[in-house]
């Protein structure tokens, strides 16, 4: 093919994919200047939050025995036993997995779980450090798009600018998300950076793989146009000096 022939295919096609092409490099170009500018703590709530050192156990009283909880525990299955805090009040949780847990006073044997609506309140309010009213306190019990934690679970939404929303877990009362506007922002600008609109994880998917490729052929067709045109440059002068 001659060069004027390979460069109007070239050019055609160029043409043709540019539009397409374009907008993704734009998403891709946002999404990373939003990435690269707000920082992860703030995206993650961690700003506006208490400490997440675990709690010191060494002067608690767990005085109720465990064997008789775990005999009349509900769980069919029992993988784990941690020993922890809600609020000031030492715990112990049996858990069977992220979806099945018991929570029980670890003085009085008492079982707490499901934790109640005003004790949910003031777990959130004890992590959420800055002095803002309560907007919402929701019982979620289907998965939401913000939130994919063990259900049922406490949404507390706080009046504050950033309109944070903290999740806190109804079997072991304690926090399992927090979300604010940043993270929103951040989640969906990242849906589209990698192109997954389900579940937002997956970096292997065939449309990320098509845009990937058709992005590199874009580009790379510029550029050889460029090349392309830039050898011809000097002889369409010489034509005109010639003329002259």
């Amino acid at each position: 093919m001659s060069r004027a022939g390979r460069m109007k295919l070239i050019r055609t096609w160029h043409r043709r994919l540019a539009p397409i092409v374009g907008v993704q490099l734009f998403l891709w170009s946002l999404g990373g200047l939003y990435f690269s500018w707000v920082q992860l703590p703030s995206v993650k709530g961690e700003t506006e939050t208490a400490s997440d050192l675990p709690p010191d156990l060494k002067f608690e009283n767990f005085l109720a025995e465990l064997p008789p909880l775990m005999r009349n525990s509900t769980l069919p299955v029992m993988r784990d036993i941690r020993l922890g805090k809600l609020l000031n009040l030492p715990v112990y949780r049996l858990i069977m997995d992220d979806g099945h847990a018991e929570t029980y006073n670890a003085i009085t044997g008492q079982l707490i779980s499901p934790i109640s609506r005003s004790t949910a309140i003031a777990v959130a309010r004890a992590d959420f450090l800055p002095e803002s009213p309560i907007r919402q306190v929701t019982l979620m019990e289907q998965p939401v798009g913000e939130y994919g934690g063990p259900l049922p679970a406490w949404k507390v939404t706080f009046a504050h600018w950033k309109a944070p929303a903290i999740y806190v877990s109804t079997q072991t009362g304690e926090v399992t998300a927090r979300r604010n506007r940043l993270w929103r922002a951040y989640d969906f600008l990242w849906m589209l950076h990698i192109l997954d609109f389900g579940h937002r994880e997956n970096f292997n998917n065939w449309l990320l793989r098509i845009m990937s490729l058709l992005g590199l052929v874009t580009i790379g067709s510029g550029y050889y146009l460029f090349y392309l045109t830039a050898g011809t440059a000097p002889i369409r002068r010489r034509r005109k000096i010639k003329k002259r």
